[in-house]
């Protein structure tokens, strides 16, 4: 058997594959009407609760601290929490707690364990964001047989149910809870090739419920003449609200929808127009669009160009973005469509664990190999100690594995000064600094004038490998690459300490 994990920022979903062949989500070990798990987690002293169990702990104890949407720190070095005893804990740790909730359910799900786990990632997500989710996996004691990108997987979803995709150029939309990505996408029999991707960080359903959070703010304060309260309890209501009325909004045809909300003595009716809420909404909307306009310029394409676009992640599940882009198609070829928005990536990275299996088969259903090709999500380059300008070596939509290299001289008196940042950028004047080479401490009396190759590798999973070498002996040169300090450094044992010495909603 095997295991696909759709690690999201909203929720998290596991999939595997039936005998039969077919990709089936995992429902939680506590209530299989549930099929995924909240991203959320309550840490109580030698307790941690994840999921549901988190949501309930906190409706009891609203004093405690509800930890969400810590996926997006993935990447920025700076902790999430830090708990009573002064330990700070980073998102790869509170990622790695999620993981070994749904390890917990899967185990029951399935008693013979499972040979290959695949785990997904945004599509525009950086090298750091990347060996950040490979950390959590390791924290959780999960080996990672790959990651994929969650569109990528949504796609691999699609063909397998739809047969017909060949040559076709697909635009997979995948508007999440926190994060939005998009990738051209075609396919030729078991060969998926990634054409394009971009995204936008920190937008997806998250961005949606504030616009009605600030909603429910002013209408509390007009009918109760009272500043909104401020204790975790009226925020947490506030949010669920704040996701209740999205859902109303969604799902009705009413130019009004209207709510009854209590925050401690004071009950109030909310009522919003939906005419204001889509005003703010398409503005969010509108966002996306930018990006899948840019994608598509940057491979010399417009929309008309593409013959289907299949709608993934909860935010996508909303009739305005579905509206949105049927208005977007009306006078072209393109077909807009959803396809299991929620479960479609979970699903397809099962499907790519599947093949990679040694035998590709399961009982009686064969399976070929996938082969991925992928692109380089960003441009990457160096930017030298005392120079502003960036070196841009490795374009952005370059096919994967990719290498490029660049030669420096070094000389007594600077190999002690030389250093370099790596950045990955979208636009040149907002690059994303991954960290700092240095060269290790050499002595000037015994350092000879040399020439410098420095080789820059982005691997076929999207992360980034670095190369030193003295060119006129062939011999490797030791360095060190430096991330973005913070107040509080990662450290992996003090992480994996952490981790093992709390009880895991009470079970684990």
């Amino acid at each position: 058997m095997v295991l696909g994990i759709d690690l999201g920022t909203s929720n998290t979903v596991a999939a595997t594959v039936s005998r039969d062949g077919a990709a089936v989500i995992i429902p939680d070990a506590n209530n299989k009407e549930l099929q995924s798990t909240p991203t959320k987690v309550l840490l109580d002293g030698n307790r941690a609760y994840v999921g549901n169990f988190a949501e309930n702990i906190f409706e009891l104890f609203p004093q405690k601290n509800l930890l969400s949407f810590f996926k997006r720190y993935f990447g920025t070095g700076r902790p999430v929490h830090v708990d009573e005893q002064g330990e700070a804990w980073f998102s790869e740790a509170l990622a790695a707690l999620v993981l070994k909730k749904v390890i917990y359910d899967v185990d029951l799900y399935l008693p013979d364990g499972f040979e290959k786990c695949v785990v997904t990632v945004p599509a525009h997500y950086n090298d750091i964001q990347r060996k950040s989710v490979y950390e959590a996996a390791r924290l959780a004691n999960l080996e990672l047989s790959a990651i994929i990108d969650e569109p990528v997987a949504a796609a691999l979803f699609y063909s397998n149910s739809n047969k017909q995709v060949n040559d076709e150029l697909t635009l997979v939309y995948d508007f999440g809870g926190g994060t939005f990505d998009l990738t051209l996408i075609t396919q030729n029999n078991n060969q998926l090739i990634v054409i394009a991707k971009d995204g936008i960080d920190k937008l997806g359903g998250k961005e949606f419920d504030e616009i009605l959070v600030a909603a429910i703010i002013k209408s509390y304060q007009f009918a109760v003449n009272q500043t909104f309260p401020n204790d975790p309890l009226s925020i947490n209501r506030l949010q669920k609200f704040a996701e209740q009325l999205k859902i109303d909004i969604n799902t009705t045809d009413n130019h009004l929808v209207a709510q009854w909300m209590l925050f401690g003595r004071n009950g109030f009716e909310c009522k919003m127009l939906t005419s204001d809420y889509k005003i703010e909404a398409l503005t969010l909307i509108e966002k996306t669009n930018f990006a899948v306009t840019r994608c598509l310029r940057s491979m010399g394409l417009q929309l008309n160009n593409i013959q289907k676009i299949i709608l993934i992640g909860g935010t996508s599940s909303s009739k305005l973005v579905y509206n949105y882009w049927v208005e977007k198609t009306k006078n072209t070829n393109t077909k807009v469509i959803y396809h299991q928005p929620l479960n479609s990536v979970a699903k397809g990275a099962a499907l790519y664990a599947q093949s990679l299996t040694i035998n590709h088969h399961s009982g009686g259903a064969a399976f070929m190999p996938i082969e991925l090709k992928s692109v380089s999500t960003y441009n990457i380059g160096l930017v030298q100690s005392g120079n502003n300008n960036i070196d841009l070596l490795i374009h952005r939509n370059t096919p994967l594995p990719v290498s490029a290299k660049r030669l420096y001289k070094i000389t007594p008196a600077n190999a002690g000064a030389f250093s370099a940042d790596v950045c990955q950028y979208w636009v040149e004047d907002e690059p994303q600094i991954l960290g700092t080479i240095q060269l290790e401490n050499y002595d000037q009396t015994l350092i000879s004038e040399f020439v410098l190759e420095l080789t820059i590798e982005n691997k076929a999973n999207g992360t980034i490998g670095l190369k030193l070498r003295n060119i006129d002996n062939g011999a490797d040169v030791k360095f060190s690459f430096l991330r973005k300090k913070s107040d509080f450094q990662y450290n992996y044992q003090q992480q994996k300490n952490l981790l093992a010495n709390v009880y895991l909603n009470n079970i684990l």
